[in-house]
């Protein structure tokens, strides 16, 4: 009994281990195609496109697009 508890609890804590890799992983790739976004939107911009299409091609929301608008008139 002792050693089958040992093993709940080890799977257990490999499955944790498992999910939270996953999560990572998961949670970097969104970053990372959020980083992507914001970087066409950047171009863009810097093209003179018009905010509406650039939330199109996108996806971003027109205040994050208002956002980086602004950084690059600074």
């Amino acid at each position: 009994m002792i050693y089958n508890l040992e093993l709940t609890l080890e799977e257990m804590q490999q499955q944790a281990l498992l999910k939270g890799k996953m999560e990572g992983k998961l949670e970097g790739e969104l970053e990372g195609e959020l980083k992507g976004k914001r970087e066409v939107a950047r171009n863009l911009l810097l093209l003179n496109v018009d905010i509406e299409t650039i939330i199109k091609a996108t996806g971003l929301a027109p205040e994050e697009i208002n956002a980086l608008k602004k950084q690059l008139e600074q």
